[in-house]
């Protein structure tokens, strides 16, 4: 026998086809919603988060498990950004909460099949990255104090790598360099071995290096620069330059099928680096169901883009999960 709760996720918990003892519909204090459960033996727990409140504070739900075993709790998240974080999800799978889902099939697979530990172990940042996260929350919390923010690192070099074949690399680039230079930086973009950036027609901002001595080269002659962003074009000893590298996947079918026949492991060899979905048709709300799919962390989400226009609201974002005050 089974335990429910139900709030605004009703019509999902309606649908459950499991014995249940004990339904409780509404929102309560972690405590009230204890009480009710006291002497009773159940099997699951089918927990709807909103019935919580002030779910959003990962801590309340960090509580319940320490009063029910929490394999023993299934919880069905909402769409809000916050409980669909990176930071969120990391803290339920430190804190022993493995199975958690946003339908009907997740909670009717995780009944039968609940997490184990290794299934959601990718979802787990580490101290560095959970920093970064708050950072990143705080700010997106205070525009108004970030306004102001001084942007402190001398110089930045980020790569951008094409996992999937034509990918955007030399886009994403340019669009990149052109926004930095908007904003008031000093940005220039090297590209190896190839010679795509030259058709924007910028020989102040865009210079093709042609081998790893010329790319020594020309990281000494713009040490000044803000920023040097670098399309590597396959560049295999891109750690030994780059203060961070961007993968670039397009995560269409096709794409991500000829990527897996390339490599099964694709994923797996780049579970540490920062992915970035480009030019993606997947929202926000299945990225969560993207990264537990594929057993990755996406780092940025970046739709099909105009690269025409000269202000991009995305790559302003993505700039400024980078470190920039964009």
């Amino acid at each position: 026998m089974n335990i429910v709760t139900a709030n605004k996720n009703k019509a999902i918990i309606d649908k459950l086809e499991i014995d249940i003892i004990k339904r409780v519909d509404g929102e309560f204090e972690v405590r009230d919603l204890l009480s009710k459960f006291v002497n009773l033996y159940f099997n699951k727990i089918i927990l709807d988060i909103t019935s919580i409140k002030n779910y959003e504070d990962v801590n309340n739900l960090i509580d319940l498990s320490k009063a029910i075993d929490p394999n023993r709790i299934i919880i069905l998240l909402d769409e809000t950004p916050t409980v669909n974080s990176k930071l969120y999800l990391s803290t339920l799978v430190k804190n022993g909460i493995y199975n958690f889902t946003r339908n009907y099939e997740g909670i009717t697979y995780l009944y039968e099949h609940p997490a184990k530990l290794e299934d959601v172990q990718y979802l787990m940042l580490s101290e560095e990255e959970e920093d970064k996260e708050k950072i990143a929350i705080e700010q997106a919390q205070n525009p108004e104090q970030n306004q102001d923010a001084i942007q402190t690192k001398e110089r930045m070099i980020i790569g951008i790598s094409n996992l999937t074949n034509h990918a955007g690399a030399s886009s994403l680039t340019n669009m990149m360099v052109r926004q930095l230079n908007n904003h008031g930086y000093d940005a220039v973009g090297f590209e190896m071995f190839k010679q795509d950036l030259m058709f924007y027609h910028d020989d102040e901002h865009y210079i093709s290096i042609l081998s790893k001595l010329e790319l020594e080269n020309k990281l000494k002659l713009y040490e000044g620069k803000n920023c040097i962003v670098i399309d590597l074009n396959d560049f295999t000893e891109a750690d030994k330059y780059c203060d961070v590298t961007l993968y670039l996947i397009e995560p269409s079918y096709i794409m991500l099928t000829k990527l897996l026949r390339k490599n099964k492991n694709a994923f797996l060899d780049h579970k540490d680096d920062l992915i970035v979905l480009n030019k993606s048709f997947v929202n926000e709300q299945e990225i969560p169901d993207f990264e537990y799919e594929t057993k990755s962390k996406i780092f940025f989400n970046l739709p099909p883009l105009n690269d025409r226009n000269v202000d991009l609201d995305e790559i302003n974002q993505l700039l400024s999960k980078l470190g920039y005050r964009m």
